[in-house]
């Protein structure tokens, strides 16, 4: 009779020391499977929940959003954006990099797909050097004046339609102005 008790014993064992393997085994293919996950994000300097678009339409199919995009847009603008970056994570977010014409960068346009701030990740950090309230159509924005990385831009922000927006232009303050009143939802 003891003899059948030791083999339940060793198979106990034996079974313990397998679940436990294939426990390690995946939790070593997890860990593994979300530094690979983490690299590109780590390589390029941004946030694991900022993704990468090439098209308007298709961030705004990820964010199940149109864009509000300025009517108006100065000659020294190229289409389409350089760089479309987006988050998911509420409430959805998005900001394009345009170039100018003579390939240096220009204007950013960040906005939200409902309330809420729009992410750190997707814009820059800035110095203000000073602000000041400013009409955009019936809402009222903020202008003020910053340095991003060593450069003096223009940067102007306001609510619209229960989303936050904002353009940061390395151009003409009235140019600057003229776009946002000029931004819509592009059907």
């Amino acid at each position: 009779m003891s003899a059948p008790n030791h083999t339940r014993r060793g198979l106990a064992v034996e079974t313990l020391r397998t679940v436990f393997g294939l426990a390690a085994v995946l939790a070593a293919s997890a860990a593994a499977l979300s530094a690979l996950d983490a690299a590109p994000a780590w390589i390029v300097g941004e946030s694991r929940a900022v993704r990468r678009a090439r098209t308007v339409g298709e961030v705004e199919r990820r964010l199940r959003a149109r864009l509000v995009l300025p009517a108006f847009f100065p000659s020294t603008l190229a289409w389409p954006p350089q760089h479309i970056r987006f988050t998911v994570r509420a409430p959805g977010a998005a900001a394009l990099s345009i170039q100018g014409r003579d390939g240096t960068p220009r204007l950013l346009l960040a906005q939200t797909a409902g309330p809420g701030p729009i992410p750190g990740g997707l814009v820059p950090e800035a110095a203000v050097l000073d602000r000041s309230t400013i009409a955009v159509g019936a809402r009222r924005g903020t202008l003020s004046r910053i340095v991003e990385g060593g450069v003096v831009c223009w940067e102007l922000s306001w609510e619209q339609d229960g989303r936050s927006l904002l353009l940061r232009s390395r151009g003409r303050v009235d140019e600057l102005v003229r776009m946002a009143r000029s931004a819509r939802e592009v059907p």
